[in-house]
């Protein structure tokens, strides 16, 4: 009976003690703030500073077990035993302009809302705490917490405020820890900061981590989720994912993100050019529902996509529609964003970076798609050259492969895009003007006033007649030409088919002004930009003349509509053109129908006499049929 006593007695002193040595669950984040601050003498005889990042020298086990307060000696104990890994939970923080302010200034949308990730984890009812060091005086700094796993919490997050010393609070939804650092002071101090609980997550830094780094971090995930962090964008991907779709290899797939969004921001946009970068990140992310997207957060893209945009060859082969949704978040809006160009202007982006980044598969030049004659190699850029000069379609209002029907208060996309693709490549891959034309255009637009109609809203007219009349401006040379020619410099008043419908105006009178505009400046090198693509490029570059003789090589289809011409018979032709009579009926683009560009299938519908070959210069030579006949 006495050894039974006596094993109870030392059973109650047991129990007592480990009380004491583990954080009561029941607690109020109150309670073990007050308790904290009740034992600042034990933390400063334990941890080298009021951070309890780390232990003093001559801290022994011993010293650990004879701490009182439960909290702080689970932080020695783990720091003694090696788990309390300081890569993740010991932190400097560095500030970042004012994301509301930034797309003010920019025009455009919101960046990275969830700069500084700390590599941890909370889950829904957790206590977090968390040591802050000085805050420089005036700033506000928290603790914002991001659920991003795949459940009916997706997007919930919440901000902590915090303040210097030690912040106790219990968390509301899982999610990952962000340290929310935002000022107008850039050259504030960073700020210490020591987070005690949560699950550490780790953050992958393009700056700083190894490809085993990656490796490790995808088998120890908590949650679904975690960031990567590069040079100039930060993700948030789905670790089970990755372990898929690129399993080694975390600094390729950064890096590659990195250089589409280092294309958009410098070679487009020309932040850097013009001093407005600031350290902040564009943020891209997974979800779980709809398929790619951009909204108030960034980028986002379906789990289900990453075969597509979560490996590093496949980043590159599909920096189109990378591109495409960083490039929602990039438009100048709205001048260079308005009625009917939602999903326009932000494909300048998608187009220099598949230019840049897979050269061998353009989606405008080399993608398979009908044109208004069938299914073909090009089809999409010979729609829009079809709709616009042989057609004579308002710039807005085109037929193309993705819009057949109904295309009259608002045309193919694709189709849209490519007169200011041309732009681009006249202006910078030819040399044929400024090779900062768009970061010269795109700075306008951010200093420009926005135009208004009598009602308030947006002019629209105004935007894109303001539009050409930079063009001219930023180039030095008439552009009217060439806007007149595709659509773009052309009366039109209706209402347009976007996202939110617009009017869009422009009369006869405001066009008659804008090419007397125009007149101020010497004509275009070239008479026919509107021929250019990224198959004709030497051409214009070099200013080649064409070479080849009627009839010479040419291969006629059995049904004779189709005419093939080979380019090592015929050289330096920027397009085809086939007339009935006088009446010019079909246009073909360079390399129409060749995905290596070998050669140009042209169009020779019924009823046609023959086929010119126009040089960059604008000069024809009679390629096929019969001749013009002259006039007498």
């Amino acid at each position: 009976m006495l050894r039974f006593l006596k094993f109870l007695r030392l059973l109650f002193v047991a129990v007592f003690i480990a009380a004491l040595c583990v954080p009561a669950v029941a607690d109020s984040p109150e309670k073990i703030l007050l308790g904290l601050k009740r034992s600042r003498a034990e933390m400063k005889a334990v941890f080298t500073s009021p951070l309890c990042a780390q232990l003093k020298k001559n801290v022994s086990e011993k010293t650990v077990k004879r701490m009182k307060n439960p909290v702080l000696k689970d932080i020695a104990e783990r720091m003694l035993d090696k788990t309390y890994k300081p890569k993740v939970r010991r932190h400097r923080f560095r500030p970042y302009y004012p994301v509301y302010k930034l797309s003010k200034e920019l025009k455009t949308n919101f960046y990275s809302q969830f700069e500084n990730p700390t590599g941890v984890y909370f889950k829904e009812g957790e206590i977090a705490v968390i040591f802050v060091g000085k805050i420089p005086k005036g700033e506000e700094v928290a603790l914002k917490i991001q659920c991003w796993d795949k459940d009916e919490r997706y997007g919930k997050g919440d901000r902590y405020p915090l303040h210097s010393g030690a912040n106790v609070f219990e968390v509301k939804h899982n999610g990952l820890a962000y340290f929310d650092y935002y000022t107008e002071n850039l050259d504030a101090a960073p700020i210490a900061v020591n987070i005690a609980t949560g699950t550490p997550n780790g953050v992958f830094y393009e700056a700083s981590s190894t490809n085993k780094d990656w490796e490790e971090m995808l088998d120890n995930i908590e949650g679904d989720c975690f960031d990567i962090v590069g040079k100039y964008v930060q993700l948030v991907f789905c670790a089970e994912t990755m372990k898929k779709t690129c399993p080694r290899d975390g600094l390729a797939l950064i890096r590659n993100y990195d250089e589409i969004i280092r294309l958009q921001q410098n070679e487009i946009m020309g932040l850097e050019q013009f001093g407005r970068r600031k350290p902040n990140h564009m943020h891209g992310r997974t979800m779980w529902k709809g398929f790619m997207h951009a909204d108030g957060f960034g980028a986002s893209f379906n789990d289900k996509t990453m075969s597509q945009v979560g490996n590093p060859e496949s980043v590159l082969k599909n920096s189109w529609a990378i591109s495409h949704e960083f490039g929602h978040v990039n438009q100048t809006r709205p001048n260079l964003m308005w009625v009917c160009t939602t999903e326009v202007t932000n494909n300048i982006y998608s187009c220099w970076a598949n230019y840049k980044l897979s050269p061998e598969n353009l989606r405008l030049e080399t993608e398979n798609c009908a044109d208004r004659m069938g299914g073909i190699i090009g089809g999409r850029f010979n729609s829009y050259l079809n709709s616009a000069l042989v057609y004579k379609e308002n710039w807005l209002c085109q037929y193309g492969p993705d819009k057949k029907e109904d295309y009259e208060d608002g045309g193919d996309h694709f189709v849209k895009v490519a007169p200011l693709w041309q732009l681009q490549l006249y202006m910078n891959v030819a040399g044929r003007g400024p090779a900062d034309f768009y970061p010269k255009m795109f700075e306008i637009a951010r200093r420009a006033a926005i135009p208004k109609t009598e009602d308030g809203k947006n002019d629209n007219g105004a935007l894109q007649l303001e539009f050409m009349k930079n063009a001219c401006r930023v180039s030095k040379q008439n552009l009217m030409p060439f806007f007149e020619a595709i659509g773009m410099l052309k009366p039109i008043d209706r209402e347009m088919d976007d996202y939110a419908r617009g009017q869009l105006t422009i009369t006869e009178e405001d066009c008659k002004k804008l090419k007397k505009f125009g007149e101020k400046f010497p004509p275009a090198a070239s008479p026919v930009i509107y021929y250019i693509c990224a198959n004709n490029i030497e051409a214009f570059k070099q200013g080649l003349p064409v070479k080849g003789s009627r009839g010479r090589a040419v291969k006629v289809s059995e049904d004779g509509t189709t005419l093939t011409f080979p380019h090592s018979k015929w050289k330096n032709v920027v397009a085809y053109e086939t007339y009935s009579g006088d009446k010019l009926t079909q246009i073909s683009m360079t390399g129409l129908g060749s995905k290596h560009n070998e050669f140009t299938v042209v169009r020779y519908p019924e009823g046609s006499t023959r086929v010119e070959a126009v040089g960059w210069d604008g000069t024809r030579t009679h390629a096929y049929g019969k001749k013009k006949a002259k006039k007498r």
